[in-house]
């Protein structure tokens, strides 16, 4: 309208000053003007209706186009930033997607470790209710239903910890510790099962402090050397061991077993996965518990197979406090 106005008062003007050649060549010019600026505004409603369809197609779930360009202009510079908004958006959708799935699939997992433990309760306590059972009977009824509830109680304390560390609500208490102190500490810890099977355990390691949370890692480390107990054979050994540098520390557990084998590897940190080696009655969580508490501390936990059978790595970084020798020597020592 601005320049339409413009041409007719620049039509006027050349007429009254210049005469009816001046006027007609000032009108031939405003119409060029007019059309363009026409052609221009019909141009720019297309692009404008077309950026909103596109937002539109988004909103319903639409493909999330590249739509950039690299012409200068307003209406480009739009285009930039609705193509990263858009793309913003669609990484929250599918990252929103991925959690309902993946918590879908932790219920189902969650409701089928507790499947069992109920169902043990439920036929326990038919028989201990049944008149015909003989007391002595009653009594393993009794036993067997502590069983599964401390079961029950132990599983739930482990998805309680592994939801604490999905939820990054846990607060490491990261500081110096000796490494040989956690070894000595898990190698206690899993020593009733490995006497149990018939195992022998053992540690040893460098004098090395490991700048890392005391719980969370013996944690860690306990279910590393449990998950080793559990795969090895009676008249086999689990062997802890430690070492560090000015970078990191590192805690190593072995076992004699049978190797991992290579389509297992991928798998062996999820939560609930059990593989075909697996101890009977695993829920499938420590792994992925240890796993979760080094990522937590900004560390790494790797999988492989050794001479002697599979070998886990737990490694924990310096950060601020370097790893240190807490005395001269370091020689080795072990507790069988």
């Amino acid at each position: 309208m601005t320049i339409l106005l413009s041409a007719m008062a620049l039509t006027i003007i050349g007429g009254l000053l210049f005469g009816a050649p001046a006027a007609l060549f000032a009108a031939l010019c405003g119409g060029v003007c007019c059309a363009l600026a026409a052609g221009f505004c019909i141009h720019r409603a297309r692009e404008i209706d077309g950026l909103s369809e596109y937002l539109v197609s988004v909103y319903t779930g639409g493909e999330i186009l590249d739509i950039r360009t690299q012409r200068e202009g307003e209406l480009n510079a739009l285009r930039d930033d609705i193509y990263k908004i858009t793309t913003i958006l669609g990484e929250q959708k599918a990252a929103l997607e991925a959690d309902k799935r993946l918590l879908a699939d932790f219920l189902g997992d969650v409701a089928h470790q507790l499947k069992t433990p109920i169902a043990a309760i439920m036929l326990q306590t038919e028989l201990w209710q049944d008149e015909a059972v003989p007391q002595t009977d009653k009594d393993q009824c009794a036993c067997r239903v502590e069983e599964a509830a401390e079961r029950m109680s132990w599983l739930v304390e482990q998805l309680l910890k592994l939801c604490r560390l999905d939820a990054a609500v846990v607060r490491f208490e990261r500081k110096p510790n000796d490494a040989r102190e956690l070894l000595a500490a898990a190698a206690q810890a899993v020593r009733p099962l490995c006497d149990a099977r018939g195992v022998a355990v053992e540690w040893s390691g460098q004098p090395v402090s490991c700048f890392c949370d005391r719980a969370w890692t013996l944690e860690a480390l306990t279910n590393l050397a449990k998950n080793a107990a559990e795969h090895t054979n009676a008249g086999g050994r689990v062997t802890l061991s430690c070492d560090g540098n000015a970078l990191y520390t590192e805690f190593v557990v072995e076992n004699d077993g049978a190797p991992i084998d290579d389509e297992e590897f991928p798998h062996l940190f999820e939560r609930f996965w059990r593989g075909k080696n697996a101890a009977p009655g695993s829920a499938g969580i420590g792994l992925a518990l240890a796993k979760a508490i080094a990522q937590g501390q900004e560390g790494s936990v790797r999988a492989e197979n050794g001479p002697r059978g599979p070998r886990f790595t737990l490694r924990f970084y310096a950060g601020d406090e370097a790893v240190t020798p807490l005395s001269p020597g370091g020689h080795p020592e072990a507790v069988s």
